[in-house]
């Protein structure tokens, strides 16, 4: 509305006391009419032109009817041409937009409307051709950030120099991927499309249900669409070059996880060739994540797979059984850092974090310890250097199974002949680290026997259980013959 004040071929003249914030109100359009009630064909924020014809009123409450019905559209701004049916603005009319705080525009006979509404089309079109130019301009500078390997946060922040409103990106679970700034607080899930006051754009992604772009409105949602729509390809692209990168190495990370859980069948030269198929360097260090995928926590895959390439430089990835596994190198930050980050993805995500390894034999105990500690943790961990399962793993294909078996087979003879109880209660009376209370809880015995069955189990299989020694041994041996999960 100010820039059409300041417009001085057309002669307007501002006929109410409207302050700065309300003439700052954007126009989408004119609307020429004479009706006495036009708000029917109206859109919000037009510039209503009109000359008045047939508006002979002289109560004061059939203006302020007229201008109130105008107000809810709401219009923009009401210009009223004198000359062809009101030598001047009726006075009820000036009284009305005042009550209303509807700007009213005095035109000239000087000026007839078409001007005003070839002048507005004028702007308008120029606007949207500049915004256009804005638009490309920004997706030709996302285009370069990501061409040099920029994270997606660079990209939003790019971006948010432009338009100057936060933005997010969400996968179709409406799991927030990425934000920029930090600080704007989004809501996720269900909750995500019914923000108010912000736009939501579908980024061309090729799925049926693609990643959303969330703009905050601080102006009308189509101006936004149309300085947006060619920066969305770019992040779409960039987005897709994680899952695509991942999905072209897909098929070598499974041959290599296959490999280095099967201790009895692969060699460490099979594990080392599955591992130089990937085109990942033997000489730099690992880093090893395995994250649960199932149920609700598959809403995390995109932000987790997005996290690891902004990163990493290298990174493979697959889904195994609802388990994500990547392996990633040459961290663009400090180890510190990237723990911090990659930890602070989900808090509820059970998620296992190993690194960095430095041979492929420690790559390959530390990816079974992490397949194992996955199953025992309900949030994102650091994993130790040196896990129980890693060890047993690596021993059962050197023929400790075979010895393991042996060496438990009184036990598993004894239950089978004599209807016992005598393995489990061992496996239950481990797991619950050797208290006899828990366990007694757990298996629903006097404790009196649960003391004859671990002095029967002492019997049949020669070892005293009173020492860590002994301890260890069983734990080791129900390990190895897979009757205690990993």
């Amino acid at each position: 509305m100010a820039d059409l004040l300041t417009e001085h071929s057309l002669q307007l003249r501002l006929e109410t006391p409207s302050g700065t914030k309300r003439l700052s109100q954007e126009i989408v359009r004119c609307a020429p009419t004479e009706h006495l009630d036009p708000t029917p064909f109206l859109d919000a924020n037009v510039l209503l032109l009109t000359s008045g014809i047939g508006m002979n009123f002289t109560e004061q409450s059939i203006w302020d009817g007229y201008v109130e019905r105008l107000t809810r559209v709401p219009v923009s701004a009401l210009a009223f041409a004198i000359g062809t049916a009101h030598a001047t603005l009726p006075k009820g009319l000036v009284a009305a937009c005042t009550t209303h705080d509807l700007p009213l525009l005095e035109v000239p006979t000087t000026v007839p409307l078409l001007k005003i509404d070839q002048h507005v089309e004028n702007m308008l079109r120029a606007e949207q051709i500049a915004r256009l130019d804005l638009g490309w301009s920004l997706a030709d500078e996302c285009a370069r950030l990501a061409s040099q390997g920029a994270e997606v946060s660079t990209l939003l922040a790019a971006i948010y120099a432009a338009i100057q409103s936060p933005i997010a990106v969400y996968d179709a679970f409406g799991s927030l991927i990425a934000q920029y700034p930090e600080s704007v607080t989004w809501r996720t899930g269900s909750a995500y499309s019914t923000q108010p006051d912000v736009l939501t754009v579908p980024l061309p992604m090729g799925l049926s249900n693609p990643c959303q772009l969330a703009v905050r409105l601080y102006g009308l949602s189509s101006e936004y669409e149309a300085l947006l729509a060619p920066v969305t390809s770019i992040l779409a692209l960039q987005l897709n070059r994680s899952v695509a990168v991942d999905a072209s190495s897909h098929q070598d990370m499974l041959r290599f996880v296959n490999r280095c859980v099967a201790w009895s069948e692969s060699t460490r030269s099979d594990v080392a060739n599955a591992f130089h198929e990937l085109g990942l360097s033997r000489r730099a260090e690992t880093t090893l994540l395995v994250a649960d995928m199932s149920g609700d926590h598959a809403a995390a895959a995109w932000k987790l797979r997005v996290a690891l390439h902004d990163t990493f430089h290298d990174v493979r990835v697959a889904e195994l059984d609802d388990q994500l596994i990547a392996l990633a190198q040459f961290p663009r930050e400090e180890f510190d850092e990237t723990v911090d980050r990659i930890l602070a993805i989900r808090p509820e995500l059970p998620l296992v974090l190993r690194g960095p390894t430095h041979t492929i034999d420690e790559l390959r105990i530390a990816l079974v310890h992490a397949l194992d500690l996955i199953h025992h943790v309900t949030r994102p961990v650091l994993a130790p250097v040196l896990g129980l399962s890693a060890v047993v793993a690596a021993a059962a294909g050197r023929g400790a199974r075979e010895s393991a078996e042996r060496f438990l087979a009184p036990l598993v003879e004894h239950d089978e002949q004599r209807t016992t109880e005598l393995l489990p209660t061992l496996r239950t009376w481990l797991r619950n680290d050797a208290q006899p209370s828990r366990t007694c809880d757990e298996l629903f015995i006097h404790r009196n026997s649960l003391s004859y069955r671990l002095r029967r189990i002492q019997e049949l299989l020669g070892i005293s259980l009173d020492t860590l020694d002994g301890r260890a041994t069983c734990l080791m041996a129900l390990r190895l013959v897979e009757l205690e999960p990993y």
